[in-house]
C-alpha cells in the first residue's frame, strides 16, 4: 500500500510523497520505519522518527511529518486498522468439504477443508467458510458472511448479509428446557424452533445462540456479541445491542435496540431490558429494566444507589468499631452511674 492509496481509503489528506510505501502500522513506544501510527487523543505528541509516518488531527498535525491528516482521528481509526485487515484467500470448494446435492452453494462462496454443507441448505454469494464449519440440515446463511474455523450452525439457522461469526461459535443447539416428572426424574422438552441473525450482526468466540422452543431466538441487526457470550431459547437482542464477555441471558429475555450488557452480566428469563439500557459489570437482572436506565449489582438496581450501598459496604468495619466503642463508653457510664 501507498501513502496515496491509504489517505483515499481513510479520506484524509495525503501529507508528504504519495508513492510512498506504507508497510503496516506500528505503536509509539515501537516505531518502525516505513510504517505509520495513529495520533489518538490528548497525549503528548513523541519525539517522531522521520522515516516514521504519522495519521493525525489536521489541525494537530506535527511539523515536518509525513502521513496522512484527517479531520477527526477517532472516526478514521477504524479505517485505518482496516486498510491493514489481511485479505481471506479464496480458493473455492476444498476437495475435503462435504456438500449434500440438494444444497445449494452460490458462485464465489469459499469451503475451506472438512466443511459440511448439510440438506437442503443455502449458502449465499461471496461467503467464507474458512475451514471444519459444520452447516445442519435447511440453513441459510446469507451473502458476504464469514465462518471462521470450527462454527456449528444447527438446523433450520438463518443468517442474513454480511454476518461474522468466530471460531467455535454454535448457533441453533437446544434451548435448555426440562421438567420432572412425578418420579421426579428430568425429562428433556424438545426444542423445535430455530435461530435467526440478522444482517451485520457479529457473533464471538465459542459463544452460543440456543434454538427457541417454538419459534426463534433473535439477534438484530448489528448486535454484537462478545466472546463466551450464551443466550438462551426464545430471546430477542434487539439491533446495535452489545453483549460484553461471559454475558448470558435466560430463556426468553428480550433486549430493546442499543442495549449494553457489560462483562459477566446476565439476565433472568422473560425480563424485559428497555432500548439504550445498561447493565454494569456483573449486574444481575431480576426485573425489567426501563428504556435508558444504568443498573449493577445484585440484583440489579439504579447505579448510584448501588455506588452508594458499596460506599456503605467498605465503611462497615470502621462504623463496627465506633459502635464498639460507643458500647464501652456507655457501659463505663452506667458502671459509673450505679
Amino acid at each position: 500500500m501507498t501513502l496515496g492509496e491509504l489517505a483515499v481509503w481513510v479520506g484524509g489528506r495525503c501529507v508528504g510523497d504519495p508513492g510512498r510505501p506504507i508497510r503496516g502500522l506500528c505503536v509509539p513506544d515501537g516505531p518502525i520505519p516505513g510504517h505509520v501510527l495513529v495520533l489518538r487523543g490528548t497525549r503528548s505528541l513523541p519525539d517522531l522518527d522521520p522515516e516514521v509516518g504519522v495519521v493525525a488531527q489536521e489541525d494537530r498535525f506535527p511539523l515536518e511529518a509525513w502521513g496522512v491528516a484527517v479531520g477527526d482521528v477517532e472516526e478514521a481509526w477504524p479505517r485505518v486498522l482496516g486498510a491493514f485487515v489481511p485479505s481471506r484467500p479464496y480458493e473455492g470448494v476444498h476437495p475435503s468439504a462435504v456438500v449434500h446435492p440438494n444444497s445449494r452453494v452460490a458462485p464465489g462462496v469459499h469451503l475451506g477443508p472438512g466443511c459440511v454443507v448439510g440438506e437442503g441448505c443455502c449458502v449465499g454469494e461471496g461467503s467464507w467458510l474458512q475451514g471444519q464449519v459444520y452447516l445442519g440440515r435447511n440453513v441459510r446463511v446469507g451473502k458476504n458472511c464469514v465462518l471462521e474455523a470450527g462454527v456449528v450452525l444447527q438446523d433450520g439457522t438463518v443468517l442474513g448479509d454480511r454476518v461474522l461469526i468466530h471460531s467455535n461459535a454454535v448457533l441453533g443447539a437446544d434451548g435448555f428446557g426440562f421438567r420432572r416428572d412425578a418420579a421426579g426424574r428430568q425429562v428433556k422438552i424438545p426444542q423445535v424452533g430455530t435461530v435467526v441473525v440478522e444482517d451485520d450482526a457479529e457473533i464471538g468466540a465459542c459463544s452460543t445462540v440456543d434454538r427457541a422452543t417454538v419459534g426463534e431466538t433473535r439477534i438484530g441487526r448489528r448486535a454484537k456479541l462478545d466472546d463466551h457470550v450464551h443466550v438462551a431459547h426464545n430471546c430477542v437482542v434487539g439491533e446495535d445491542c452489545i453483549l460484553v464477555a461471559f454475558a448470558g441471558l435466560a430463556g426468553s429475555v428480550t433486549l430493546e435496540n442499543g442495549v449494553i450488557l457489560a462483562a459477566q452480566s446476565g439476565a433472568t428469563d422473560h425480563v424485559r431490558i428497555g432500548a439504550g439500557a445498561v447493565v454494569g459489570g456483573r449486574g444481575g437482572v431480576l426485573k425489567d429494566v426501563p428504556p435508558g436506565a444504568f443498573v449493577s449489582g445484585f440484583p440489579a438496581r439504579d447505579h448510584r444507589e448501588e455506588m452508594r450501598s458499596q460506599g456503605w459496604l467498605r465503611r462497615l468495619p470502621d462504623l463496627a468499631d465506633r459502635l464498639k466503642e460507643l458500647e464501652r463508653r456507655l457501659k463505663a457510664l452506667e458502671e459509673a452511674s450505679s
